[in-house]
C-alpha cells in the first residue's frame, strides 16, 4: 500500500497525473474537525483520493492551493467511491462550495452497497455496516484493527479522548496520515467486492440506484435543517432540571446522599426490607430501571423520576439547543438505509423516533419557517394494508376496500358482536393490539404486555386472528418455509432480507416492515421529482413532516398526499394530511382536540 502525502505545490504535479490516470473510479474520503459540518468552527483537515493500492493525502488545512486541487479532482473524476459518502459531500459543500447536487450523481457509497448485500449488524451475526467492520469481514481483520484502531492510540498519545482527537492531532502526524490514507483504498476495494455480491434480483429492480438517490434527497433535507424554538426548548430544559433536582432531594430524604450511587441506593433499599437479587456483570447488586420498577416504595419512584427528567432534558431539549447553527437550525443525521428491514433512522439533534407518540410535548421545539405552517402527511394503516395486499387475504382486503373496522372484525371473531361505534371498548382494543402485534412476529404474551390486555383475552384474540385471516396465515407460512430453506426472503422490491435460524416466524415482520419502508422511500423520491424537497423537514416512520407557506398549505398538502398515496399489489395505501400552526407539536394538539 503506497500512501503519498502532498507536502508542496510540486507534489501536486504527481497528484494531478494520478487523478488523470485513475479518474474513472476514485476512492474518496475527508478528515475533519468533527461531525458537525454546519458549525461555525467546523473545518476540513485532510482530503484523500486513491485506488486499491495507492492513495494521496492532501493536508488542505495547510495550503489553500491543496484545496483547489481537491475541487479539481472531484470535478475531474467520473465516479467517486466513498463510505457514508453523504457526509463527505456535506463537507465539500460546506468548505469549498461545491453543491451536493453536482457530486451526488457520481457517488458510489459502499455503506449502501453493504446493506443490500447483508443488512445485519455485527451483534445480529452479520458483517455490520461501519467501514472498520466491513474491512474486517471482507478484506483483512488484522489490518482493520491496526489502521482503524490507530485513532484510539493517537488519542492516548495526545492524552485526549477519541472524540476530541480530530481537532488536536498534528496535521503532519504520520499515524494520522496513514489512518487517513487507507480509507479511500478500503472504500475502493470494498466497492469491487460488494457490487458483484448485490443480489441479481436487487440489481434488476434498480435498488442500487434507488438507494443512492434516496440518500442524496435525505442529504438535501439534512442540509436544510429544522428551526428550533429556543425559548420553548430552554423552558422545558429548565423545568426538567428543576424536576430532577426535586426528585433527587426526595431520594436524599430517604438516606441516599447520591441518587446516582448504586451502592448507596442498594443499601437504602435493603434497609427498607427489600431483597435485591439481580447482579451486575461485575457481581454487584443491580438497581437498574427494571429493579426499581418492581419496588413499591417512594425512594424507587424518586430515583426513577429523577433519571427520567435528566434523560429527557439531555436527549430531547439540550441536544437540540446545543446542535443549532448560526441561524438557529438543527441538522438531523438521517440514515436512509439502516435497520435490517431498511427502515430509516434519525439521530443527532433530532432523535425523532424517541419522541412520545401522539404528544406534542417535544415536537413543539421545532418550527416551520416564518409565515409557514407545519403539515404532516402519513399513510393510513400502512403495515396492515401491506399485509392484506401481500397475502391476498380476502377478509382483510374486503375490510379495507369497504372501509370496515378491521380491529372490530378481529374483536368480533374473538369475543362476539361489539357495540356499534365502540372505538374505546376494551375488546376492540384487544383486536387492535392483536392486529398490530401478531402480524409482526408477536404472540399473545406480546399482545398482553404491550397493550395491557388480560391474558385470556389476548390468547382468544390471537387465535381468532389466525383463524379469521387464513390468507395471512398461508402467506406467513410460505415466508417461514422460504426462510428455513434459504436463510432469507425477498420482498416485492427485490430486497434480500436474512432471517435468523430458529426465528423463521420473523419473516412476515421483516417483509411487512421493509415493504412499508420502501413505500415511504418511493413517496420521498416522487415528492423530490415534483419539487417538494425544500419543504420536507423529516421522515419519521410512515410520516413526512413539511414546512409549507401558510397561504398555500392546503393546496400543497393535498397535492403532496396524492403524490404519496400508492397502490400496492392492487390495494390503495392512502395518505392523509394534517395542517397545524407553526410548531410541529401543534399538529398533535389538533389531532387530540378532534378526539
Amino acid at each position: 500500500m503506497n500512501i503519498n502525502v502532498v507536502e508542496s505545490a510540486e507534489d501536486l504535479i504527481a497528484f494531478r497525473r494520478f487523478v488523470e490516470t485513475h479518474g474513472e473510479f476514485l476512492g474518496f474520503d475527508t478528515e475533519t474537525t468533527g461531525l458537525d459540518w454546519w458549525a461555525e468552527d467546523f473545518s476540513v483537515r485532510l482530503v484523500q483520493f486513491g485506488h486499491a493500492t495507492e492513495t494521496y493525502v492532501l493536508p488542505v488545512e495547510a495550503d489553500p492551493e491543496f484545496g483547489r486541487a481537491v475541487v479539481w479532482a472531484l470535478e475531474y473524476a467520473r465516479f467517486l467511491i466513498a463510505h457514508n459518502g453523504k457526509f463527505d459531500l456535506h463537507v465539500i459543500e460546506r468548505c469549498y462550495g461545491v453543491p451536493m447536487e453536482r457530486l451526488a450523481p457520481k457517488l458510489w457509497d459502499t455503506q449502501l452497497l453493504a446493506h443490500l448485500v447483508d443488512p445485519r449488524a455485527v451483534k445480529e451475526g452479520g458483517p455490520g455496516l461501519k467501514l472498520e467492520e466491513l474491512v474486517k469481514h471482507y478484506i483483512d481483520a488484522t489490518a482493520a484493527e491496526e489502521v482503524k484502531g490507530s485513532m484510539r492510540e493517537l488519542a492516548k498519545k495526545y492524552k485526549t479522548t477519541k472524540d476530541k482527537i480530530w481537532r488536536l492531532v498534528d496535521l503532519w502526524d504520520e499515524d494520522y496520515q496513514r489512518y487517513a490514507g487507507m480509507d479511500p483504498a478500503w472504500a475502493y476495494r470494498l466497492f469491487g467486492i460488494l457490487y458483484p455480491l448485490v443480489p441479481a434480483r436487487s440489481r434488476a429492480r434498480g435498488l442500487i440506484g434507488w438507494e443512492h438517490r434516496l440518500a442524496h434527497v435525505m442529504g438535501l433535507v439534512e442540509r436544510t435543517g429544522y428551526l428550533v424554538d429556543g425559548d420553548y426548548a430552554q423552558a422545558q430544559s429548565d423545568k426538567l432540571a428543576a424536576d430532577k433536582a426535586h426528585w433527587e432531594e426526595v431520594a436524599r430524604s430517604y438516606g441516599v446522599e447520591n441518587p446516582n450511587s448504586n451502592a448507596q441506593l442498594a443499601e437504602a433499599l435493603k434497609g427498607f426490607g427489600f431483597e435485591l437479587t439481580k447482579r451486575t456483570p461485575k457481581g454487584q447488586l443491580a438497581v437498574d430501571d427494571s429493579v426499581l420498577n418492581s419496588i413499591d416504595h417512594p425512594l424507587a419512584k424518586a430515583v426513577l423520576s429523577a433519571k427520567k427528567a435528566g434523560k429527557w432534558k439531555v436527549t430531547w431539549f439540550d441536544r437540540a439547543l446545543a446542535g443549532r447553527d448560526a441561524q438557529g437550525r438543527v441538522h438531523p443525521s438521517i440514515n436512509s438505509l439502516y435497520a435490517r428491514s431498511a427502515r430509516m433512522s434519525i439521530t443527532g439533534s433530532i432523535p425523532a423516533q424517541t419522541f412520545p407518540a401522539g404528544d406534542g410535548y417535544v415536537r413543539h421545539s421545532f418550527l416551520a419557517e416564518e409565515d409557514h405552517v407545519t403539515v404532516t402527511i402519513d399513510f393510513g394503516n400502512m403495515e396492515l394494508r401491506v399485509m392484506a395486499a401481500a397475502s391476498g387475504d380476502p377478509v382483510m382486503l374486503d375490510a379495507f376496500r369497504n372501509n370496515a373496522d378491521l380491529h372490530n372484525l378481529t374483536a368480533i371473531a374473538a369475543f362476539g358482536p361489539m357495540p356499534e361505534g365502540a372505538t374505546k371498548h376494551p375488546k376492540r382494543k384487544a383486536g387492535k393490539g392483536t392486529n398490530f402485534t401478531v402480524g409482526f412476529g408477536g404472540g399473545w404474551r406480546a399482545v398482553s404486555s404491550q397493550w395491557g390486555i388480560p391474558e385470556e383475552d389476548a390468547k382468544a384474540a390471537v387465535k381468532a386472528f389466525w383463524d379469521t385471516y387464513k390468507g395471512v396465515k398461508a402467506f406467513a407460512d410460505r415466508l417461514s418455509a422460504e426462510a428455513r430453506k434459504t436463510g432469507y426472503i425477498y420482498t416485492a422490491t427485490g430486497r434480500k432480507l436474512p432471517v435468523d435460524k430458529g426465528r423463521p416466524y420473523a419473516a412476515l415482520n421483516y417483509y411487512i416492515q421493509s415493504s412499508a419502508r420502501d413505500i415511504t422511500a418511493r413517496a420521498i423520491l416522487e415528492l423530490h421529482k415534483a419539487g417538494y424537497t425544500p419543504w420536507i423537514r423529516l421522515p419519521v416512520h410512515d410520516e413526512l413532516v413539511f414546512s409549507f407557506p401558510r397561504e398555500r398549505a392546503a393546496e400543497l398538502a393535498e397535492k403532496a398526499a396524492r403524490i404519496m398515496e400508492f397502490v400496492f399489489q392492487g390495494l390503495l395505501i392512502p395518505a392523509e394530511a394534517e395542517i397545524g400552526e407553526r410548531s410541529w407539536g401543534s399538529v398533535l394538539d389538533l389531532e387530540t382536540s378532534k378526539h
